[in-house]
């Protein structure tokens, strides 16, 4: 077992259901842990947070959350015949590198030959810290792809999100975003 990644997911799950707000933001309206789904019908994708707040510093835990439609799947790494997921931060505000935690994908046949793909749901974890730990940061993603089954075709999908440097009130969303997130985390790699 990865005792590394185990530790990751218990410190996910109990930030996620501890975070609070210190002094005064009780009753204002949480703010979002998850973008809309956006991006081709057979495979869209949006974004999802364990918490709306970095607490200035992070960090914090993230995921491409994807629904791949039965008998669809969306090609995981790049190649001369296939367009793996291709990732552009432009539009983020205060980001530090981004760091993937992505699990295996599977292998599919895919006319005849065999290709790394994601199926399914999927959840594709990224940690995220602010450059600044005292500013605000802003999720701007730009993810294209290729979505295969009956045929090949592009998929594109544009995310945003804010991410708040002051804690905020964790609705509840976070705890099942963070659940979902750690359980990709202890999966063997």
């Amino acid at each position: 077992m990865n005792i590394p990644a185990v530790l990751a997911a218990a410190f996910l799950l109990a930030a996620a259901a501890e975070a609070g707000c210190a002094g005064g933001c009780a009753g204002r309206e949480a703010p979002s842990v998850s973008t809309a789904w956006s991006g081709d019908a057979r495979a869209p994708m949006r974004l999802i947070l364990v918490s709306p707040s970095h607490n200035y510093g992070g960090p914090l835990w993230m995921a491409i959350e994807m629904d791949i439609a039965e008998g669809w799947f969306v090609y995981a790494a790049a190649t001369d015949a296939a367009a793996g997921l291709s990732l552009e931060w432009t539009g983020s505000e205060n980001l530090a590198p981004p760091v993937l935690r992505w699990p295996p994908p599977v292998t599919v046949d895919d006319r005849g030959k065999p290709t790394l793909a994601w199926t399914g749901h999927v959840i594709l974890p990224i940690s995220v810290a602010p450059l600044q730990p005292d500013r605000d940061m802003h999720i701007g993603l730009a993810v294209s792809y290729a979505v295969c089954g009956e045929v090949c075709r592009p998929g594109y999908a544009l995310q945003s999100i804010p991410i708040s440097a002051a804690p905020a009130v964790v609705p509840a969303a976070g705890a099942r975003h963070a659940a979902a997130i750690a359980a990709v985390l202890v999966q063997p790699r």
